[in-house]
């Protein structure tokens, strides 16, 4: 193992052949105008489409500001064609598509494995692109000819890496049980600990808590919108047709049961300390129940209106598959309760802003097959900007010329960005890994280009133990970085690995993940 990480550690610093530059310098600057934006718009009359509308229907204001509309396209598309389709509509050309197969589970069953079945059976073509994304993480997977497979290999894949928080889960639940018995033997009398210190005691148990819930939190609901916002960059100017599936599985935290015996004694506690002094104690302990309260808030800081623009942006019609986790825990004083509910809001408008399906329904069968034929009819309104300096900041607003209409459209104009870094031609097998680092940025330091790129390789054997772990900044002199590295120290069979770069000069980043041999 030794061997393994000191080997990484001689790659990167061959690698690493000069200074870092801690800021971009001498860099080049390109002024590139904005000659025509576009703008998707839905408009919806009681929830459904109003059609056939021209660009005289629309008012297009940009920070205020009316612009001239030059053009007004309706776009009417859906994944597969319902019954209802005439025949002549069978002969068109199948359009290449992309799909992005988003798995925001709390944990792996055999409803999700039955959808993964049905989508590659029936919705999948081998000419569609593929991007599998979990826990914030691209999932890769090896190419292959064969639907069949490569819906075994993502259902496996899955459950090795949702393992991972589902024991994440249950040692949280396992830990905050012992804790919860430790206090209710206290308030039992069945404890040595001195009767005097109850306040001390339910402090402690509280602090416990919420420092369990944040480290959970900050784990699985710190969503990433730069990886969104890195992915989209990728695939906007791409030719196919791009749709999204959300799977979203509410997720499960253990909470105080209401009618445990744990809650019981607390509520009697409180109930019966009537002095003062003890009052104010109760008060300072039930201030920190509501901050544990508070916190399990988790959408306060979700971005949601980023992403939807970023969805809206580059045309992906956005599906909502939400899912209720089956998995039970049992225990006298605690429960698993969904925590992730108002994530549901979020993603719903998401749905609801790209033309896309939304529903609450553990029959993933049927919710595919409503998704699938579901209808995404919107405009595609354009305007040349009366400014069309390239950095300026664009707040747009659409109105349309009819009476009881709802407009949903993209607020702010997103500039297409250049090229982000990315992880290439990733190869494995006999103890060895090969990738390649592309698209980053360099600038000149006396003279010379140079990047600047942050690298971690973590790899998980085939039950979910971390067996390596190493990182390292590299000095990127080259127009294309190539990384070999060799692992004899680890046994052959299979493992899981997860690469994450970081591009210190444009704050880019990809992410490789996927189950590997070696």
């Amino acid at each position: 193992m030794k061997k393994s990480i000191y080997l990484l550690i001689a790659v990167f610093m061959i690698l690493n052949l000069g200074p870092v530059p801690s800021q971009p310098q001498d860099r080049t600057k390109q002024e590139v105008s904005v000659t025509a934006v576009e703008v998707p718009v839905r408009v919806l009359a009681k929830g459904e489409a109003v059609r056939n509308l021209t660009k005289d229907d629309f008012e297009v204001y940009e920070n205020g500001i009316l612009q001239t509309v030059t053009a007004c396209e309706i776009v009417s598309r859906r994944i597969s064609l319902d019954r209802t389709v005439d025949a002549e509509a069978l002969k068109i050309p199948q359009k290449p598509r992309l799909f992005i197969l988003i798995f925001n589970i709390f944990d792996y069953n055999q409803t999700v494995g039955e959808g993964i079945d049905y989508f590659f059976q029936t919705v999948f073509r081998l000419k569609d692109q593929l991007i599998i994304v979990t826990e914030d993480r691209v999932l890769n997977l090896e190419k292959d000819d064969n639907p069949a497979r490569i819906a075994e290999r993502l259902k496996e894949t899955l459950k090795n890496y949702k393992s991972f928080s589902t024991m994440a889960t249950t040692k949280a639940y396992t830990d905050l049980s012992l804790e919860g018995e430790k206090v209710l033997r206290y308030l039992q009398g069945d404890s040595k600990e001195a009767p005097g210190s109850w306040e001390f005691f339910l402090n402690q148990f509280f602090d416990y808590y919420l420092r369990v819930w944040n480290e959970y939190k900050n784990r699985f609901f710190t969503f990433d919108v730069g990886l969104y916002q890195s992915l989209i960059q990728r695939i906007e100017k791409r030719p196919e047709e791009k749709w999204a599936f959300c799977f979203e599985q509410r997720d499960m935290f253990p909470t105080l049961k209401k009618e445990g015996e744990l809650e019981s004694e607390l509520r009697k506690l409180m109930d019966s300390r009537t002095e003062p002094q003890d009052q104010a104690k109760i008060r300072l302990i039930q201030n920190k129940q509501r901050e544990l309260q508070r916190s399990q808030d988790i959408t306060e800081n979700f971005p949601g209106e980023r992403l939807k623009d970023l969805f809206m942006s580059a045309e992906i019609t956005f599906h909502l598959i939400t899912l209720k986790s089956t998995r039970v825990l049992f225990s006298r004083d605690f429960e698993l309760r969904e925590v992730s509910q108002n994530y549901e809001d979020c993603f719903r408008q998401i749905s609801i802003s790209t033309g896309g399906y939304s529903t609450f329904n553990n029959k993933i069968l049927e919710a595919l097959k409503e998704a699938s034929v579901k209808e995404d009819y919107h405009y595609l309104v354009v305007y040349s900007p009366k400014d069309p300096s390239a950095g300026k900041e664009r707040k747009i607003e659409v109105k349309v010329k009819k009476e009881g209409v709802d407009v949903i459209s993209l607020k702010q104009f997103i500039a297409k960005a250049q090229p982000m870094i990315t992880i290439a031609d990733f190869q494995s097998g006999s103890k060895r890994i090969k990738f390649s680092l592309k698209n980053y940025a360099r600038v000149s330091t006396e003279g010379k280009l140079h990047g600047a790129a942050d690298v971690r390789i973590i790899i998980f054997d085939d039950k979910s133990a971390q067996v390596f772990s190493e990182g390292k900044t590299l000095d990127l002199i080259k127009d294309e970085t190539t990384i070999s590295l060799n692992f004899n120290q680890l046994k052959s069979g299979s493992y899981f690995i997860i690469i994450d770069v970081f591009d210190r000069l444009t704050s880019g980043k990809d992410v490789y993940s996927g189950a590997i041999r070696l």
